[in-house]
């Protein structure tokens, strides 16, 4: 089995070979040198086999579709298990002569052909997978292709698949793109529930993390969830109106089945997870508490988001919340050396600033002006931030 860094360390440290500072100075002595393989070579040869096992897949695509109406269904079917059986080939062939970076990229080449081969036999057997039922059984074979392999870059794409399939399912109202994509832009969908969905991703990738199967998709459910609870937040700063607009219920079962479980897991990861410390736990309830505040309803709207909108202090307050919460989120992740949590912290109150600084230069400045204090706002903010960056997570253990 193909263990990351981190597993085996956790699991010599269970074992008792060592002690949690041992395993730290290893862990940063690896850090040193993570981005070199073991005759020197850059990191670039994996992210260059990556997207040219993804080129390939595009072109496996299109050259299947120039040619599909002229196929007749055996052919079909035989060209959709030809493609799948000749990368996986490769992939196997690739890693037994030790190209590791070229066979990863392949292997994930064989997700992007499972993904595909679903669609094109449901095509084949007239079976609509349109909708939800596409995207979940694809999700499903690349869980099963990363836990086989142990390689997260295949839990990066479970984890989007599968809120694709959740916003997708009974979103079959119509054909086409808008009906698909309704769950972004729908009070009965997925819209109002993004940042509370972001939460119970990141308690699921707490929960995960213990268990050493499957910590292939810790970091894929983490990143992926701060980025489902930071965007709408942030999105929300940059007008009163927009509170209101995303976060109105509209009553489904999907969205309480969301809300449920987003707390249910949430409770679970502050109870069981392996988080030693108190601020990072007060920070998850202080957020889900926030959200929780937001989609309390009255008469059809968000309570909170209707006040906001009619009452510009009550907005200002709000804002500043959010832009408290990002500081305090960069204030944790400097307590607890967790550099992705400190990132997600300077990103979103940087956003903020940024918004907030067009929101109002636009009304008090010539746009000329704003514009170009905004650009050197902007370059002196990056200049700052790097330098202060670089410097606090040098400091980090691990």
């Amino acid at each position: 089995m193909n263990w990351t860094v981190d597993q085996a360390l956790a699991h010599w440290q269970e074992k008792g070979f060592l002690d949690k500072k041992k395993a730290t100075e290893l862990k940063n002595s690896l850090s040193n040198s993570d981005h070199m393989d073991t005759h020197g070579m850059p990191r670039a040869v994996s992210i260059f086999a990556t997207i040219g096992a993804i080129l390939v897949g595009l072109g496996i695509l299109l050259f299947i579709g120039s040619h599909w109406s002229n196929m007749t269904p055996v052919l079909r079917i035989l060209t959709v298990f030809a493609g799948y059986i000749v990368v996986v080939l490769g992939a196997y062939v690739t890693e037994n002569r030790g190209l590791n970076g070229t066979s990863e990229a392949l292997w994930l080449l064989a997700d992007i052909v499972f993904g595909a081969n679903i669609m094109l036999l449901a095509q084949i057997f007239h079976y609509s997978l349109t909708f939800w039922q596409g995207p979940f059984l694809w999700m499903i074979g690349t869980l099963a292709m990363g836990y086989a392999r142990q390689q997260k870059v295949h839990g990066f794409l479970a984890v989007p698949l599968g809120i694709l399939a959740l916003g997708w399912l009974d979103s079959t109202t119509g054909w086409g793109f808008g009906a698909q994509m309704e769950f972004l832009a729908s009070h009965n969908n997925l819209l109002p529930v993004l940042s509370l969905l972001g939460i119970g991703l990141v308690s699921l990738s707490l929960i995960v993390r213990q268990y050493a199967k499957w910590n292939f998709v810790y970091q894929p459910l983490l990143a992926w969830g701060a980025l489902l609870t930071a965007a709408p937040l942030v999105i929300s700063t940059i007008d009163s109106s927009i509170p209101e607009e995303m976060y109105t219920l509209g009553g489904t079962v999907k969205q309480y089945v969301v809300i449920g479980l987003s707390y249910a897991l949430a409770s679970i990861a502050l109870w069981k997870s392996n988080i030693k410390r108190s601020e990072p736990k007060l920070f998850m309830l202080t957020l889900a508490i926030l959200l929780g505040v937001l989609l309390i309803q009255a008469r059809g709207q968000s309570m909170v988001g209707s006040m906001l909108d009619y009452n510009p202090v009550m907005y200002f307050l709000y804002v500043l919340v959010i832009f408290a919460l990002s500081l305090w989120a960069v204030w944790i992740g400097m307590l607890v050396q967790n550099s992705r949590l400190f990132n997600i912290g300077i990103i979103t109150a940087t956003i903020i600033i940024v918004i907030q600084y067009f929101s109002w230069s636009f009304i008090l400045l010539d746009k000329s002006i704003a514009f170009i204090l905004g650009g050197i706002l902007l370059i002196t903010m990056t200049i700052f931030i790097e330098k202060k960056r670089r410097k606090i997570l040098s400091t980090f253990n691990g």
